[in-house]
């Protein structure tokens, strides 16, 4: 076997399809009206353009599907990156998945040779159409190879959307393959530190575990949330945590007494 080989019998063997996530922290930044009702009513699957004021002007550029569905369609969206998270709101959570939540990885390459083997059985439209106008109805594509041809969709959806070539095929077919792959127990799929992050379908896999920080002022966030400073951005999450807890004017402080208070309940319901 040689090393192509061995790197996609990895990725098609199912301790590595879905991501392992344990052990690792992950982040969820939101508007501060959204962290109210996520504390109050937990996760759901609220609308980035009716939420997010700072990205309606996008939705005028004819981004508003994007915007209401994210870039792996809609739920709710986790990041181990927090500078990623936090680009999305000024207020960031501290977030656990519950156990057992199984989540595709979306940055391993497809399987040539599971899309091969699909093109000579079913034609080369199985990958340039809906899985069900193509296979015959006594058919079913096995959870490997709606994998694959799910990795095959996603990436050149985005080299698509890199080019910025207007509508593309592969997106829509690519949440063909999604509504597949819930069928088979799948529950989330992304890309665990990409900006992107990873989507929850089902928003009740998730919990709040601990309010990290909340901006107090949209000024302080909008210091913070410019995509390529906050991502290349070499400061820490702590560094940033104690600078806006030892800011002393009145919105900082009713802000982290918000904060503290929130975490207070949290902890008071795991208690329970």
């Amino acid at each position: 076997m040689n090393t192509d080989d061995a790197t996609h019998a990895s990725a098609t063997d199912p301790a590595e399809v879905l991501a392992n996530l344990g052990g690792r922290v992950l982040y969820h930044g939101t508007s501060k009206r959204n962290a109210r009702k996520i504390l109050r009513e937990g996760f759901r699957d609220w609308s980035w353009t009716a939420t997010t004021p700072h990205l309606k002007y996008k939705a005028e550029q004819g981004l508003a599907r994007w915007l209401h569905d994210g870039s792996y369609g809609r739920g709710t969206y986790v990041s181990c990156n927090w500078r990623a998270a936090l680009h999305f709101g000024p207020v960031l959570f501290r977030v656990e998945l519950q156990p057992g939540t199984r989540i595709l990885r979306l940055d391993i390459p497809p399987n040539p040779k599971v899309l091969d083997s699909l093109k000579r059985e079913f034609g080369k439209e199985i990958l340039k159409a809906s899985p069900w106008k193509v296979l015959p109805r006594n058919k079913r594509l096995t959870l490997d190879e709606a994998i694959q041809m799910a990795r095959h969709h996603v990436r050149n959806s985005e080299n698509n959307w890199a080019r910025s070539r207007g509508p593309c095929p592969h997106e829509k077919l690519m949440f063909d393959l999604r509504n597949i792959l819930v069928r088979y127990g799948i529950q989330g799929w992304g890309e665990p530190a990409d900006i992107a992050g990873i989507v929850i379908f089902a928003a009740d896999r998730i919990r709040v575990r601990e309010v990290l920080l909340a901006m107090p002022t949209e000024d302080a966030w909008y210091d913070c949330r410019n995509l390529a400073s906050t991502l290349e951005s070499r400061s820490s999450l702590d560094a940033l945590i104690r600078s806006t807890r030892a800011a002393r004017n009145r919105c900082a402080h009713n802000t982290l007494a918000w904060v503290d208070a929130s975490n207070a309940a949290i902890q008071e319901a795991r208690r329970r």
